[in-house]
This record gives C-alpha cells, structure tokens and sequence, in this order.
C-alpha cells in the first residue's frame, strides 16, 4: 500500500493531473455510487458514465443529466482536502501502515 500512496503522491506532482482526498472524517457530500464524467471535446458532448454497487451502468449525455453530476462533482471537491495538501496527507497514511 506505501508504494500506491507513493504512486499517487508522484502523479499528483504532474501539472496535468489533480488529485483530492475525502477523508473518511469530513463532513459534507457522499454520492452513492461511483461516476466518470468525460469531457470528449469537439464535437461530442460531455457524458455521464453512472455505476451501482449491482454492477449496473448508466451513460448519458442529455444537459440536465450531466449538470447535476458536474453539481455532484463540485461538492465533492468542495469537501476534499485542497490538492496541495494531498502529497503531505498520503504521507502521513503512508508512515501510519506497520509492515
């Protein structure tokens, strides 16, 4: 597990990625199951891909669909630590594992 936080410390140095921790402690918005927004670019539209805990998906395209999961996307980062408080707090889980 130290090499993953390492991993993910390491690309969250990249300019191009971002990368935000919801620590299991705070308080704010929970979303059910997980969800990919996927920026195409051009002439696509953005889509929503949905997953359930059954397995099941859901892709969407349609406006109203993908501004309530990009509102969704917003209060999550809005609860997670800031970016620049990522590589310090994968650290710190990182020197908490005992081999």
């Amino acid at each position: 597990m130290r090499e993953q936080y390492e991993e993910i410390a390491r690309l969250a140095s990249l300019d191009n990625v971002t990368v935000q921790v919801l620590p299991q402690g705070m308080r704010g918005y929970l979303y059910e199951h997980d969800f990919s927004i996927l920026i195409l670019g051009g002439k696509l539209p953005t889509t929503v891909q949905a997953d359930t805990a059954y397995g099941t998906a859901s892709i969407t395209d349609r406006p109203r669909e993908v501004g309530r999961f990009s509102r969704q996307f917003e209060a999550l980062s809005r609860s997670a630590l800031p970016p620049e408080d990522t590589p310090k707090f994968l650290h710190q889980l990182s020197r908490e594992i005992t081999a």
